[in-house]
C-alpha cells in the first residue's frame, strides 16, 4: 500500500514538474512550448534556459525520490521465471521399504501374531481402479503431447524434465495395460 502512495506522489510530482517548464517555455516562445512535447525537448529547453526551468527542478528531484520510494517499498519484484518442474529438484525416491538398526520392515511390536494382509480387492474393483487410471493417463498423455509441441530444442533443462516425465509415464502406461490384460484374461 506504501508503495503505491510514492507512485501515486512521484506521478503528481512528474505533471506539476511539467505544467511548471510548459509555462517556463510560453513565457520564452511557442516554438518552446510546442518543442517541449517533443522527444529530448525538455532536456533540450533546460540546457538553454536554465534559469526558467528552475522552478519545476524541485518537482523533479521529487519525482525522483518517490519513484526510488515507490522502488524500495516494493515487498517484492516478480520476473517471468520458468515453472520448476517437482521432477528436477526431488530425488527419486527408493520404493525398497527402510528399517533401523536390526530391526525388520514390515513388522510391528503392537500387534501379537503375524499381521494380518490386507483383503485382496475383488475383480470388479480392480477393473474399476484400472479403468480409473488409464483415464488419468490419457489426460497426462494429452498434457505431455501440449509440453512437447511448446518445447524449444534449445531448452536443455525443458527436455531433460519431459523426458524423465515421459519416461515415468510410458512405465506407468506398460503396467497399467498389463493389469488390464491380466484383467481381460480372467473371468
Amino acid at each position: 500500500m506504501v508503495s503505491l502512495v510514492f507512485l501515486g506522489l512521484a506521478i503528481v510530482c512528474a505533471l506539476i514538474s511539467r505544467i511548471l517548464l510548459l509555462i517556463a517555455a510560453i513565457n520564452i516562445s511557442a516554438g518552446w512550448a510546442f518543442g517541449v512535447f517533443l522527444p529530448f525537448g525538455p532536456l533540450f529547453f533546460r540546457l538553454n534556459y536554465p534559469e526558467a526551468a528552475r522552478n519545476s527542478f524541485l518537482f523533479r528531484v521529487a519525482t525522483l525520490l518517490c519513484v526510488f520510494g515507490f522502488v524500495v517499498s516494493q515487498p517484492r519484484m516478480t520476473l517471468h521465471t520458468p515453472k520448476i518442474h517437482p521432477t528436477a529438484t526431488s530425488p527419486r525416491l527408493s520404493k525398497q521399504t527402510v528399517g533401523y538398526a536390526m530391526e525388520k520392515p514390515g513388522t510391528s511390536k503392537k500387534g501379537a501374531g503375524t499381521p494380518t494382509p490386507a483383503p485382496a480387492p475383488t475383480l470388479d474393483r480392480r477393473r474399476a481402479a484400472n479403468a480409473t487410471e488409464l483415464e488419468r493417463l490419457r489426460g497426462i498423455e494429452a498434457e505431455l503431447k501440449l509440453r512437447k509441441r511448446d518445447l524449444l530444442h534449445s531448452d536443455s533443462e525443458g527436455n531433460r524434465i519431459y523426458a524423465i516425465d515421459l519416461a515415468s509415464y510410458n512405465e506407468a502406461l506398460a503396467k497399467a495395460t498389463a493389469e488390464k490384460n491380466a484383467l481381460a484374461s480372467t473371468k
